[in-house]
């Protein structure tokens, strides 16, 4: 069934009577003749009140626009059209008590539609900022969002070491995770370089291979430092010390030893691993592997990293701590942290078969496989539908 949208008046029109619209069920206007002047939506009813309106949470940049991931969420429209319900991007700035003004994607003209709705029926936090999460405007939403008890998923970031220290207490992850400090002295490096001769030194709360940096110290006592540009030599420690501790110090980083990761064809690899909630568990969406091709500080494909199938290095041992660790980074997550409805995990194996898990992301990027972003997509819309209350109905 369709509900009709007029962009001048910005009001909801339904040719059924006694209809509502959005999850503070605002009553649908009667629909006047003139129909071309109105934008037709597809919804499915629970009762008498049409949806879902799905919210996704982004914000603006420092050019006053609304950014995000534009390709997801437009594939994520798509998903909703085969049953109906309706995406709208918007900032925490534009959700009040009754309404949200933000951006729709109508996919039979590939345009996006400014668009004013009432109260979204869930609500996906894809802010892609720490600093808009810490600001008053986000709080705001978030006060509206508990008040009108909206379902609410991937409500933050996580703080790296925060993490670390959340997995650590946890028996059965504990034993996957390298060790890690938070960087805080020039002693502290020089003891966590003299456990391990090399290490990583990243950014509490970096992303996408940025704020890396591994350090190496080789057998004539001279030092490497490498990053996503290149690597470059020291003949003392205290070089390094005096021209990046500064640095380190001064913002959250964190210190990681360096793991010998397996090879495939002579380079190392690594796995991303995405993780859904569906029908109260979390479920494998998809594994890219990830080799290092350029450099090799990180595999991130925009750091020069190269992409093989998960197939390729697959084994029955690999799927079990898989499995594994997606069942207790997804409990560990949701118990602490608010409930999330997916999540990435950065993992590998070393050259004697032992798993360490580097990183829980909150908010995973695009993956580059074209077949898991559709999963991911197909698995996401499923878990609108299921907050938010509505069937699918073919």
């Amino acid at each position: 069934m369709n509900i009709y949208y007029d962009g001048n008046a910005k009001s909801w029109h339904s040719n059924q009577p006694g209809l509502t619209f959005g999850s503070n069920q605002l009553p649908l206007l009667p629909l006047f003749p003139f129909l071309k002047e109105f934008q037709p939506f597809k919804m499915i009813y629970k009762a008498n009140n049409a949806g879902p309106i799905v919210g996704i949470l982004t914000s603006y940049n420092s050019k006053n626009k609304l950014i995000g991931n534009r390709s997801l969420f437009e594939k994520l429209q798509r998903e909703l059209d085969s049953f109906g319900g309706m995406i709208v991007v918007f900032p925490p700035e534009r959700l009040t008590n009754t309404k949200i003004d933000g951006f729709t994607y109508v996919t039979a003209k590939d345009k996006w539609l400014p668009i004013t709705t009432p109260l979204p029926h869930v609500i996906y936090n894809r802010v892609p900022f720490r600093k808009t999460e810490d600001g008053d405007h986000f709080a705001a939403a978030i006060s509206i969002i508990k008040s009108f008890d909206i379902p609410f998923f991937n409500p933050h970031f996580i703080h790296k070491f925060a993490l670390y220290q959340a997995l650590k207490q946890q028996e059965i992850l504990a034993k996957f995770l390298p060790e890690t400090a938070l960087l805080q002295s020039e002693q502290e490096l020089i003891d966590f370089l003299q456990r391990h001769g090399s290490i990583y030194v990243k950014s509490a709360s970096g992303s996408k291979g940025k704020d890396l940096y591994r350090l190496t110290r080789n057998p004539d006592n001279s030092f490497l430092l490498g990053d996503i540009q290149g690597t470059r030599s020291f003949h003392t420690l205290q070089e390094i010390i005096e021209d990046y501790l500064p640095q380190w110090t001064s913002k959250e980083y964190i210190v990681q030893e360096e793991i010998e990761v397996d090879v495939f064809d002579g380079q190392r690899f690594d796995f991303r691993i995405l993780a859904t909630y569906l029908d109260g568990n979390y479920r494998l969406t998809g594994v890219g592997i990830r080799q290092s091709s350029l450099q090799d500080v990180t595999t991130h494909v925009p750091a020069g990293g190269k992409i093989i199938p998960y197939e390729a290095v697959r084994t029955k041992k690999h799927d079990h701590f898989i499995k594994l660790a997606i069942e207790h980074c997804g409990a560990l997550l949701s118990s602490q942290h608010g409930f999330f409805g997916e999540f990435s995990i950065d993992a590998c194996v070393d050259k004697q078969g032992n798993y360490y898990i580097f990183e829980v992301n909150s908010k995973p990027m695009l993956f580059d496989e074209p077949e898991i972003e559709t999963n991911r997509c197909r698995q996401l819309a499923q878990l609108f539908y299921e907050l938010a209350g509505f069937k699918q109905q073919e």
